[in-house]
């Protein structure tokens, strides 16, 4: 059947069934997808099932946001096992994500535009933040739309009912997470705000701020929770963190549109189109995405830090927004060429994902060969000295030590747990597991003499031998790390840092760039 000729519901139903094939086949591919931040999400679920493992973590709860995945892995993945209910759980964000957006299309630009929009929108399905694993931001996101659904039949025809409806999708996108309700918030705000008369502002304030009101107030209590550090931690804030205006333009490609490699660089097409389109039809005004509206996304994108307090892709989280502004202008059609050009663009896209799935997967198991010669709660202590081997955009290997979590109860000294809004905490800061300085960062600043020496100079230290300076890094650090950690991960060590390792480590299991090493002695409670 012609689009014509279908229903607006059918041919939203039909839109939605493409992109959701093409997003979320790959997963049919691999036991575990291979996302970055997946498998220490996955280590934190294993933590919070067995306290009695890991005393030195407290589990914060529930009842909080950015808490979807955690609570599905708790309640879902008791009964299948974490690792098959994280694959459903990616699966159901991809769902979602190709359900709301062609409704989303549907309500604010019209059923002309679906199709053209479905052509030029399918790379924000698996986008770039389901690449990484930050599936609570990826579910908010599309759960987001669906607030924003509500809110405009809500400005069109205010009732009690829909007033309720839209408190329970907030609060629903709220429990995934904060930051795309906040903008759906600011959105609102400012479209109430620019009303040509007082009547109309104060109108649509009450039918669309109202019931919004009891989500705005668990907003203000997350943030506080995450950006008002209490006095015992964490024990290393980020700081605030900015991009250059070169690497911002990037990063809107780069940040949503990107796969894990090179080889989905197809969605580069619909990157430039987009804001072509766009900038042909700036002038037109969609319910809470006017042009001042759009001006003030990409001005936010441009302000706000790249990192903030332990919050890193800040502002990245406003690039799915900056992208639906330019969905909402696309045309009613295209040229039959460029509609081709999509189409073959959307098949190499899917294609390469799947690709890329068992590409990644094979690192994944390249890392995790070792599980087998770690005993069971053995105190571990990862060094991963390159955390990507296949993937471009992602580094997929930065976690992969959670498996080693899961399959033996080891130590998890890179867990996610220095802020109140993650779902655990450390009981005590600084968490006496973790070896100063940051393991995270130490291994691959000290991966050479050279890379020590290059760090001396951006603190302005010119003159100093730094052959001798890296050594003395790395006795200081095996000090600290040695009576704490009995087995020792390194992946793709540098010759010269397995020359330091200890002599009281001996390698227990070696298999191309894996080296895991055991201590001699027993293992020190």
């Amino acid at each position: 059947m012609k689009a014509t000729e279908l229903s607006d519901s059918a041919l939203a139903t039909r839109a939605s069934l493409a992109l959701f094939v093409l997003g979320a086949w790959p997963l049919a591919l691999t036991r575990v997808p291979p996302l970055q931040d997946l498998p220490n999400h996955l280590a934190a679920a294993h933590i919070i099932a067995h306290p009695e493992i890991y005393p030195e973590y407290l589990f914060n709860g529930f009842l909080k946001t950015n808490s979807a995945l955690t609570a599905f892995l708790q309640w879902v993945g008791r009964a299948m096992g974490f690792e098959a209910a994280a694959r459903l759980f990616v699966l159901g964000v991809v769902f979602v994500t190709a359900w709301a957006l062609p409704r989303f299309i549907l309500r604010f630009a019209g059923r002309d535009r679906v199709v053209v929009a479905s052509l030029l929108g399918w790379p924000m399905v698996h986008n770039w933040f389901v690449s990484m694993g930050m599936l609570n931001f990826a579910l908010a996101f599309p759960l987001s739309l669906l607030v924003l659904i509500a809110l405009d039949r809500q400005r069109v025809a205010p009732s009690v009912r829909g007033g309720f409806v839209i408190a329970a999708l907030s609060l629903v996108t709220w429990y995934a997470h904060a930051f795309p309700l906040c903008v759906v918030a600011g959105l609102v705000a400012l479209h109430a705000a620019t009303r040509a008369t007082w009547a109309a502002r104060i109108r649509d304030a009450r039918a669309l701020l109202l019931p919004l009101a009891p989500t705005g107030a668990l907003l203000v209590v997350s943030a506080l929770a995450h950006f008002v550090k209490p006095a015992e931690g964490p024990p290393r804030p980020s700081g605030v963190v900015t991009h250059r205006l070169h690497d911002l333009a990037l990063n809107l490609w780069y940040d949503f549109f990107a796969g894990f490699t090179w080889l989905s660089a197809a969605s580069i097409v619909p990157a430039i189109l987009l804001p072509f389109f766009a900038w042909r039809r700036w002038r037109e005004s969609p319910p809470f995405f006017s042009p001042l509206a759009s001006v003030a996304l990409v001005l936010a994108y441009v302000e706000l830090p790249f990192a903030a307090s332990n919050w890193w892709y800040f502002n990245s989280r406003l690039i799915p927004f900056v992208w639906l502004t330019m969905l909402l202008r696309v045309p009613p059609a295209l040229p039959r060429p460029v509609s081709r050009l999509l189409v073959a663009c959307a098949a190499c896209y899917g294609v390469a994902m799947g690709v890329d799935y068992v590409r990644l997967d094979r690192d994944r198991v390249a890392f995790t060969a070792g599980i087998d010669a770690v005993p069971d709660r053995a105190r571990l202590l990862p060094l991963i000295f390159e955390p990507r081997r296949t993937s471009d955009f992602t580094s997929s290997l930065e976690h992969a030590w959670g498996f080693y979590v899961l399959a033996k109860n080891t130590s998890a000294p890179l867990v996610f747990a220095v802020e109140r809004s993650y779902p655990i905490t450390y009981r005590v800061f600084p968490p006496a597991q973790l070896v100063p300085p940051a393991l995270d960062g130490f291994a691959r600043s000290a991966r050479s003499a050279a890379a020590v020496c290059s760090d001396l100079l951006r603190e302005g230290v010119a003159s100093i031998d730094c052959d001798a300076e890296w050594r003395a890094r790395w006795a200081g650090f095996w000090s600290e790390a040695e009576p704490r950690f009995d087995h020792v991960l390194m992946w793709a060590a540098p010759s010269g840092v397995r020359a330091l390792v200890p002599s009281r480590y001996a390698i227990a299991f070696e298999s191309g760039e894996l080296v895991i090493y055991a201590r001699s002695e027993a293992r020190v409670p």
